[in-house]
């Protein structure tokens, strides 16, 4: 934690506090310190989260949304190297799915945390009338944490459908 409040101190020094690149890393080096973390110690949220609501069911809510994009962007290219374990495991053992839907169950938790932590420091930018970089980190809030919550929650209901889970 103190290398994340080093970075982010260095970074508004160096570019500006309405700069692109610090909104950015006020948002990136949360989630890579969480991401780092929960090695040791998991985000956790109450089942009751997780459930899917009537109107996630079909996907059509999250595809209008454009989580296929963010999907296909996670698969390919350099963001994949980010969760290696949110795929599909080689078999299909009831065991492995539960494994890879608690899994994803983790990953959502953990976004969905820094998702309303970065929201405060949205607000907190646009109280002192920072818009810029309220706007911005918004931006990037959205993009890295919102749409991983939304892409989990659509690729669970996937699993569960495919594979005929009680509730992924």
């Amino acid at each position: 934690m103190v290398v994340s409040q080093a970075v982010l101190v260095w970074a508004e020094r160096a570019f500006g506090a309405a700069s692109v690149w610090f909104a950015f890393l006020v948002v990136w080096v949360p989630m890579v310190a969480v991401g780092s973390l929960s090695r040791v110690v998991q985000v956790r949220l109450p089942n009751r989260y997780h459930e899917l609501r009537r109107f996630e069911r079909d996907g059509r809510v999250y595809e209008r949304l454009g989580v296929r994009l963010a999907k296909s962007a996670l698969r390919r290219g350099p963001l994949a190297v980010f969760n290696p374990q949110l795929h599909l495991p080689a078999e299909h053992t009831p065991a492995q799915l539960a494994h890879l839907a608690q899994r994803m169950r983790d990953a959502e938790a953990s976004h969905a945390v820094l998702f309303v932590v970065m929201l405060a420091v949205v607000v907190h930018a646009a109280a002192r009338g920072w818009w810029p970089a309220a706007a911005l980190t918004l931006v990037f809030d959205v993009l890295m944490n919102l749409y991983p919550v939304m892409l989990q929650r659509y690729n669970r209901d996937k699993l569960a459908e495919r594979f005929h889970l009680a509730s992924a």
